[in-house]
């Protein structure tokens, strides 16, 4: 499943990998894709889905997979919109 930077930065870390090992591989990393295109392809896994208490479990989802919150706020907009 796709994971934003601090999720991938953390898990890197918890290997025993070096520092300056870990941020060029998140420079390298970030730089062929978004992580807002990472968070789209989770609530595209994820389905359609507008009732409240999904999109309150998919916000936490990218939460959990290392996704900032700009990031959860820019992919969940559109979605909080429909529910309106």
């Amino acid at each position: 499943m796709p994971m934003g930077r601090a999720r991938l930065q953390d898990e890197l870390l918890a290997t025993g990998c070096p520092e300056h090992i870990v941020q060029a591989t998140l420079q390298v990393t970030y730089r062929k894709v978004s992580e807002r295109d990472l968070a789209m392809q989770v609530v595209a896994m994820a389905g359609r889905t507008t009732s409240t208490r999904m999109l309150e479990r998919l916000a936490r989802l990218l939460s959990q997979r290392g996704f900032d919150e700009d990031t959860i706020e820019t992919v969940m907009g559109p979605l909080m919109r429909e529910r309106s």
